[in-house]
């Protein structure tokens, strides 16, 4: 299970963040690998559309 699970994100943070597999965010598509900085509120959404199931890992900046 994903840590994502348990975890609020805050919105105005920074986060590198490993996905467990490809999303369409915003038009772009984000590939599980490599890592990817992001801000809190875009994880957020991302979260929301596709589940937390999607969130390998997310460290804050």
């Amino acid at each position: 299970m994903s840590e994502a699970s348990t975890i609020t994100y805050d919105s105005d943070g920074t986060y590198e963040v490993k996905l467990t597999r490809a999303v369409n965010y915003r038009g772009a598509m984000l590939l599980p690998l490599p890592r990817h900085e992001m801000s809190g509120r875009a994880l957020k959404a991302i979260v929301e559309q596709e589940g937390p199931d999607v969130v390998d890992s997310a460290e804050p900046r």
